[in-house]
């Protein structure tokens, strides 16, 4: 119940970027369960929402993480797909990026993360990771 007075405490725009992204999120997961990959990471077009467009885009990064932590398997491509969307919404544009370490006897592992004006909004990864996939997102119409 400790999330309840975090959601008081939100702004009435908050708030309403906990909702857009809890529905980004579930659509996500089940959009990266259910469909081809290049059909899931397909960017959309999103309709600016003016209420949106108040809420910085730190914020709207925070309001996915939060609603993250209760979808099952919101890997760090379900946040990032969700905030790219999430983005699009209150106008602004960001770069989805799609990076993988390992090799010389190392597992390997892959990992995405999402960037907004020259920072790295969630998933960051501290240079480990080698990008093989940038998938610019536009701003909302």
């Amino acid at each position: 119940m400790r999330e309840l007075p975090i959601f008081l405490r939100a702004t009435p725009e908050e708030r309403l970027a906990l909702a857009h992204a809890l529905a980004l999120v579930v659509e996500a997961r089940l959009a990266l369960w259910r469909r081809p990959f290049r059909e899931a990471m397909a960017e959309r077009p999103e309709k600016i929402s003016p209420t949106l467009t108040r809420v910085r885009p730190r914020r709207l990064a925070w309001a996915v993480e939060a609603v993250s932590r209760r979808v099952p398997q919101a890997s760090c491509l379900t946040r990032a797909l969700s905030l790219r969307r999430l983005l699009a919404r209150a106008g602004h544009p960001s770069q989805l990026v799609v990076g993988v370490a390992g090799g010389a006897g190392r597992e390997f592992e892959s990992h995405a993360w999402l960037d907004c004006g020259g920072e790295t909004l969630i998933g960051a990864a501290e240079g480990r990771y080698a990008p093989i996939l940038t998938l610019p997102g536009a701003a909302g119409a």
